[in-house]
This record gives C-alpha cells, sequence and structure tokens, in this order.
C-alpha cells in the first residue's frame, strides 16, 4: 500500500508510550496536528520488577485498538543514551571528497566493529567556496545494531513498518530549529569568529536528561545519568516514604503540609544535577571559545518539578525560557485538548520525528537498517515485476503452443536424400538419453558413496586435529600483562583490597583491558605484510632501549627473537588465522615513571610488548610443568597500532567496600560515568594520568601436537646455537 503524506512520530519513553500524527495542509507549508496518544505503563520501565518488554507490547496493542496506522509512515525515536553522537570539522575539501573523509572518520571515532553498528551521518552549517565545503560541521550518528532490532522488535511484532529511527536529542534538535528559537541565519551570513548565541536544551527524562547546545547551525550533545525518577528516589529513601507517595509528594510539593521539608530532602539531587550540567557547559565553552549562552529552554514532563527552574536560575545565572506550545504546530483540535497541554513539554521527540517525516527538519538522518530498507523497496514492487513475469511466461507459452503445433505436422514417415526418416532419428535420442539417464544415476550413487566416506574420514580424524581454543589463548595472553610485584606479595599474604594510599595508582605496574577482538582472516600473510614495516619500526626501538637498559645488559641479555614467518607455498591454500586487538590502559605515568622512561608508550613495550615476544614460561592448564613461547602457540608480530598522544588526566573514586578496592574511574566530560554515588568521601577520591593504546597480533591457531612439535623445536634450535657458541668459545681459548 501507497503511503500518505501524513506521519505518525511515537516515543517510547520510560514511564508511557506517546504518539503524534502530523500532515501537512493544502498549500504544503504548516504542520497540522490531528491525533495523539498517550499509553501510560502500570510500571515504569526501569523498575527491578518490571518486564520492559512486555511493557512496550502492552503500550503498543492498546495504542493500535485505538488508532490506525496502516497506510501512514511511522518513525520512531530512542533514548540519546542507546546511541552514539560524534561531531567533527572536516579541512575544507571538494564537496565529493566529503563523504570519503566521513567514512574514515567514523572508522576513527566509532569505537565498535563498523559491521556490528548502524551509523549515518549529516553535515551541518558551512558555505561552499569555489567547490570546496568551508566551515563546516560533521554530525555522526550511531546504534548498535542489536539494539536497533531491539528496539524495531515490538514494532514488528505488531506488524507495524516503521520507516525512520532517529535518536531522541536529534529529533528534539529540529523541533528546537523549527519552533523554538526563531529565524535561522544563512550559513554564508555567519561569522565563524562571532556566531550566534546558543540556546541550551534540557530534556529531562525519567532517568537521564538530555543536554543540547545549539545555535540553529551547530549543536553539541550530552547525556546526564540523573532523571525525574532520581528525585522520587531521594524523597522515598529521606521520607521513608512508598515510591507511589513520593512521586505524588513530589508533584504537588508546593501544596504539601511542609513544603521546605521535602525540597530539603531532594535538595542532594538538586545539586547533582546543576554540578553536572555546569560542567556540561564548562566543557562546551572550553572548546567554543566564541560560543554565547542566551537562554536554557527544559523540556520533558520532569521539567515541571517544583522549584527546579527558580534553583537553575539562580545557580547558573543564565535566563530559563518557558516553553508554552510550538509556535509552528497548528491544529486546534489536539493542541487545544487539556492531556496534550498537561504534557505538552513530553511530546517534543514526537513532534520532531513528524517534521523529519515530512521533510521539515534540520537533521535529516535514518538509523534504519539498509537491509530493511531494500526489502520494503523490494516489497512495493513485487506486484510490478509479478506482473512482468506473467506477461513473458503468457508470452513464452503462446509462442511454445505455435511451435508444438508445427512439431505435430512433421511426418514420422519423411525420408531426406539419404534415406533417414524422422522415426529413425528420435529411436537414436531416445536410446542415447536412456544411456545418458542411467550414467547420470551412477554418477549420483558414487557421489553419496564418496560424501558418506568423507564424513567418516572426518570424524575418525578431528580428534587429532583438534586446534587450540579461545579459552587456551586467552589464559596464555593473560600472563603477558604486567603485575605489580608489591600488590603481587600483598595478594600472597591474603589481602584482597589494595590502600591506593600505600600503593598510589600512578605507581602501579598494571594494565587494565578495555576490550579484546577478533577477526578472522582467510590469508593471514596479507595482514603480516601490511603491518610488517610498523612491527619492524618498533622492534628497532625496542632493541635500542633493552641495549640502553641496564637490567637487561649483560652476557644473558636477549634482544626479542624474530618470530616465526607465515610463508604460503605457491600453489598451496593460504593460511587463515586471527588478527587479535587489544585496548587497554594504564596509570604507570608519574613524574617518577618519566624520569625512569618507564611511563606511556615505553611502559607498554618494556612490558606487555617485551613478554610478547621473549616470554619463555607461558603454561597452558593441559600442560603443567612445561613452558612455552608465544611463538609456540601461533602468535607473531605484536604491534602498538595507536596510542595516546599524552597521558590525559583522569579520576578515579575508590571504593572500600568493593571486592578488589580498585575503585570506579569517574570519565569526567565524557557523560559515560557512574556519577550516582552518594556521600563520596574527598580523600577516597585519586587524580590519575591515563595513557590508552591498542596492540595487534596474529594468532594461527595450532593443534596440541603442532604446539609440542613447535616447542620441541626451538628447544633443539637453542641447544644447538648454545653448543656452537661453546665451541667457538673453546677454538678461541685454543688461539
Amino acid at each position: 500500500m501507497a503511503k500518505t503524506k501524513a506521519v505518525w512520530g511515537i516515543d517510547i519513553g520510560q514511564c508511557a508510550l506517546k504518539a503524534l500524527r502530523c500532515t501537512l495542509d493544502a498549500d504544503g507549508s504548516t504542520i497540522v496536528a490531528d491525533k495523539y496518544d498517550i499509553v501510560e505503563y502500570p510500571k515504569i520501565l526501569s523498575a527491578t520488577d518490571a518486564d520492559p518488554e512486555e511493557l512496550i507490547a502492552d503500550a503498543i496493542q492498546q495504542f493500535l485498538s485505538r488508532n490506525q496506522v496502516t497506510g501512514d509512515q511511522v518513525a520512531v525515536s530512542v533514548a540519546g543514551q542507546a546511541g552514539l553522537s560524534r561531531f567533527f570539522k572536516p579541512p575544507p575539501v571538494e564537496v565529493s571528497t566529503l563523504p570519503d573523509i566521513v567514512k574514515y572518520e567514523v572508522k576513527a571515532q566509532i569505537p565498535f566493529a563498523i559491521e556490528d553498528v548502524i551509523w549515518d551521518w549529516q553535515q551541518m552549517g558551512g558555505i561552499v567556496v569555489d567547490g570546496r565545503t568551508v566551515d563546516a560541521e560533521i554530525g555522526l550518528f550511531a546504534m548498535k545494531r542489536d539494539a536497533v532490532f531491539t528496539a524495531l522488535r515490538p514494532f514488528d511484532e505488531a506488524e507495524i513498518d516503521v520507516d525512520f529511527v532517529q535518536l531522541s536529542p536529534i529529533s528534539i534538535f529540529n523541533v528546537v530549529c523549527h519552533d523554538l528559537i526563531g529565524e535561522l541565519p544563512d550559513p554564508e551570513d555567519v561569522d565563524p569568529e562571532n556566531p550566534p548565541p546558543s540556546t541550551v536544551v534540557m530534556s529531562i527524562g525519567t532517568d537521564t536528561t538530555d543536554l543540547i547546545v545549539t545555535n540553529g547551525l551547530r549543536m553539541w550533545l550530552r547525556n546526564i545519568p540523573i532523571g525525574g525518577n532520581h528525585f522520587t528516589k531521594q524523597l522515598s529513601r529521606e521520607m521513608k516514604l512508598t515510591q507511589a507517595k513520593a512521586e505524588h509528594l513530589k508533584r504537588n510539593a508546593r501544596a504539601s503540609e511542609n513544603p521546605k521539608a521535602i525540597f530539603k530532602a531532594m535538595r542532594p539531587v538538586f545539586t547533582d544535577f546543576v554540578n553536572e550540567v555546569q560542567r556540561s557547559l564548562n566543557f562546551f565553552q572550553s572548546n567554543e571559545k566564541s560560543a554565547e549562552l542566551s537562554q536554557i529552554l527544559l523540556l520533558g514532563n520532569a521539567a515541571k518539578l517544583p522549584g527546579l527552574r527558580q534553583y537553575l536560575a539562580k545557580q547558573l545565572e543564565i535566563e530559563i525560557g518557558k516553553v508554552t506550545g510550538y509556535d509552528k504546530l497548528s491544529g486546534s483540535d489536539v493542541t487545544s485538548q487539556k492531556s496534550f497541554q498537561n504534557n505538552l513539554l513530553s511530546f517534543a521527540p514526537c513532534y520532531g520525528l513528524c517534521l523529519q517525516g515530512l521533510k521539515k527538519a534540520q537533521i535529516k538522518t535514518n538509523l534504519l537498517p539498509r537491509e530493511i530498507v531494500v526489502k520494503r523497496i523490494v516489497e512495493a514492487k513485487k506486484p510490478w515485476v509479478l506482473t512482468a513475469v506473467c506477461s513473458v511466461m503468457a508470452g513464452l507459452a503462446l509462442g511454445y503452443l505455435f511451435t508444438t503445433g508445427s512439431w505435430h505436422k512433421s511426418e514420422l514417415s519423411y525420408e531426406d536424400a539419404a534415406g533417414k526418416t524422422w522415426e529413425s532419428a528420435f529411436k537414436k535420442v531416445a536410446s542415447i538419453s536412456s544411456t545418458s539417464n542411467r550414467f547420470i544415476e551412477q554418477d549420483r550413487t558414487q557421489k553419496e558413496v564418496l560424501d558418506k566416506l568423507n564424513l567418516l574420514s572426518a570424524e575418525l580424524t578431528s580428534a587429532s586435529d583438534q586446534k587450540a581454543s579461545w579459552l587456551e589463548f586467552q589464559t596464555a595472553l593473560s600472563q603477558a600483562f604486567p603485575t605489580d610485584p608489591a600488590i603481587d606479595k600483598l595478594k600472597a599474604n591474603g589481602v584482597t583490597k589494595v590502600d591506593p594510599k600505600k600503593i598510589k595508582f600512578n605507581d602501579r605496574q598494571e594494565m587494565y583491558v578495555d576490550h579484546i577482538e577478533s577477526k578472522f582472516v582467510k590469508e593471514i600473510k596479507k595482514w603480516i605484510d601490511f603491518i610488517e614495516p610498523v612491527h619492524q619500526r618498533m622492534r628497532i626501538d625496542f632493541n635500542q632501549e633493552v641495549a640502553k637498559d641496564p637490567a637487561t645488559a649483560g652476557e644473558n641479555a636477549e634482544a626479542p627473537r624474530e618470530v616465526e614467518e607465515v610463508d604460503d607455498e605457491e600453489g598451496a591454500e593460504p593460511t587463515s588465522g586471527w588478527v587479535i586487538e587489544v585496548k587497554a590502559h594504564h596509570f604507570h605515568n608519574s613524574d617518577k615513571a618519566m624520569v625512569d622512561v618507564m611511563s606511556g608508550k615505553q611502559f607498554v613495550r618494556k612490558t606487555l610488548i617485551k613478554n610478547l615476544l621473549t616470554k619463555r614460561d607461558v603454561v597452558l592448564p593441559d600442560h603443567p610443568g612445561l613452558d612455552f613461547t608465544y611463538s609456540d602457540l601461533g602468535v607473531s608480530h605484536p604491534t602498538i597500532v595507536w596510542v595516546s598522544s599524552a597521558p590525559v588526566k583522569d579520576r578515579i573514586i575508590f571504593d572500600p567496600s568493593g571486592a578488589n578496592g580498585s575503585g570506579k574511574r569517574d570519565d569526567a566530560g565524557d557523560g559515560m560515568g557512574d556519577r550516582n554515588i552518594d556521600d563520596i568521601d574527598e580523600s577516597n577520591i585519586f587524580d590519575v594520568k591515563l595513557y590508552a593504546f591498542v596492540i595487534q597480533m596474529a594468532w594461527i591457531p595450532r593443534s596440541e601436537e603442532e604446539i609440542l612439535d613447535a616447542r620441541k623445536a626451538r628447544l633443539l634450535a637453542e641447544k644447538d646455537a648454545l653448543d656452537a657458541d661453546a665451541q667457538k668459545s673453546g677454538q678461541d681459548e685454543d688461539n
């Protein structure tokens, strides 16, 4: 069915499903709202005893029982914290090369495998001068593929075809630009050194707050992990109330008997919220020196919390604007309804989705998976394809009828000049066809027998050819990471919580793994050839450091051994293997470590890389008492492929009650840390210097027999080398 010009914008919130249907008026210039709906859940989705999938499915069914969406476009928003937003300013380049730059930045800025995410981009601002894009900003928006399909699953089960998937803060940005900040300036008239004033938009949800800073041309986003439910929980905890009573008291604080006590109970959350907002705005202004913040707009039902506007205005010293409606949204049958007015601030994501569906939005990115889009196009064209195929088949059938009619006119007794008749020719064809069919049947029978023999052969040989498992590899890899001798000594004496006041984080010789990823490569030699120049440069630097290090000097000093090369023989099947990537960080960046040249990249080289190249006592679970090297296991070319330009300041919150006392990182400025820790003792907050890095290596899994053979060959080679050295020393003494 063809889609109409009406759009349903559906927002799946934490407390309710909200939907708004909009169309264009007759002249196509005005947005008209003609339907809306709100379906509240029995409990919020983040409640411990809630089943989000069941609650959302029930809400969609209730929505469909009251509304018809067939034939309309459907746009769905997802929470800001479920996605990833990145912005960068490209250099002045030709317009045609901009997509290539974006693809490069996607690989650099999205911290996931590109095939595991759905992403889209859009240029914001900028002008074209002599065919080059100048002063532009690119917005990258992405979600993990499984998160997108999780968000679409309830709609698929309800048989609703979704046309757009958009991040909620992006939908809100479209509403702000279209309705709330007036006429947008022309990018060509904007001075980059003196941009228009920026508006701060805070969309306060149940559990989180989307912070959007925009001047209509560019924007900056951050998700703050504090929402309206945090005020309810604080009130429930301080005044010993149930969740429902605390929510009612929060909404009606001014009408209560003791409003002062209520605000006092919620004050810690007010303080945390303002601190997070202030820190975010300070971070924004530190990057955008010329930006001027003109006003703050509050959206979301939680923005109606009594006292919030006054507290924000006093603490932030910025004018708080009031949103009383959407200036360019008409349709009094909807906008005049009391329930719509009561929830006006929470309908911004729905309205933004409708703007995008009606092609009135600033940002038009779509996170709907490409395969779904292609499937919809194919399904839309199926009737036309079916009609064309039927027409072709009808023509072929008609031609076949005429042809067979001509065959029936042939006389079997007709003889050619050599005396051969049609009847004799048909008999000869039948004989040859019978012989061919007999051979084909014999071939099929023999193939079945061969397949059975191959299967039996595979079953008989599989046990002896079993390759090393990922568990064995990870067990071996964990032994390459350095450990702090002082901490090891404490743990050996039964200490499980290491006090950072005694052993500082910046002095600990430890590394912390962020993630380990792997990619199967059919021709691993191509990857090795690609990484070889970088690896060799790193080995040269490493050898020089080893020669300068007094701890490794002397007759027992050993440079890293050459790993076993992978060289496929000509005509042989290419060797397959895995490329292993390890992203990690360390805090070993104290002033002393820098003086000792044991910080940053040097610490990685002298510990992790050195162990991967030279460690000779790797232990495998199935071979106690035997020592291996990583080259015995098929590991080669460990190479540092990315490092921080310099250690960055970070903060660790030490939790003495934790399992090992290692603490939690605060991740200031990036919006990803846990900032809901109440009553933190300042003595448990430690400033550190974080140094991040990424290494890659090749791993060609070997069977148990191959690993033992490699170890045996290595030991024999080392023995031969020692014997040769001894013989040479004896000859020198004789001379």
